[in-house]
């Protein structure tokens, strides 16, 4: 990461200019998509134990999405072979963190007729401002340049609309 002093990004590397007016989106972007991708993780796992129980992981979810579950194990045992990496004992590693935002998303079509309309009005509700999340935060993730500020702002209220939802079952 380029090293910052006095608001100016000191370049790491010798790309173009053009591709550093996208660092700054990060500050706009991250905060809310770290609280809502965590937010979305912590309801949909509350729910469904709600739902099928503390094993529904195991249960549930191996039975209904073997890939997703299979990824997750994938997942977990590439974090045991480098446990200093992410060691904090602060919160518990839930299996649901290991796995991708999309295949969260997958898991709450999967269980639609459980999660809708008690986590989300509509799956199409839900699905649609997912889209826009998922478009822009692949588009920084990825390091595409021509992201701009308004699609960071955009993906925000995106995230706040569908935060409504999870902050009334967290």
């Amino acid at each position: 990461m380029p090293r910052r002093k006095r608001n100016k990004i000191y370049r790491l590397l010798r790309i173009p200019q053009d591709y550093f007016e996208a660092i700054e989106f990060g500050n706009i972007l991250f905060p809310p998509l770290y609280q809502f991708e965590n937010g979305l993780r912590l309801v949909v796992n509350k729910f469904l134990t709600t739902c099928y129980g503390t094993d529904w992981w195991e249960i549930s979810l191996k039975a209904r999405l073997p890939e997703i579950h299979k990824y997750a194990e994938d997942q977990e045992q590439r974090r045991h072979s480098m446990p200093w990496i992410g060691a904090s004992a602060r919160v518990p590693v839930l299996r649901i963190h290991l796995i991708t935002l999309g295949q969260l998303e997958e898991i709450v079509k999967a269980y639609r007729s459980d999660c809708i309309p008690d986590l989300f009005p509509t799956l199409e509700f839900f699905l649609g401002h997912m889209d826009v999340i998922k478009r822009v935060r692949n588009l920084y993730s990825h390091m595409f340049p021509c992201i701009t500020r308004s699609d960071c702002q955009v993906a925000k209220r995106e995230i706040t609309t569908l935060a409504t939802h999870i902050n009334a079952r967290l």
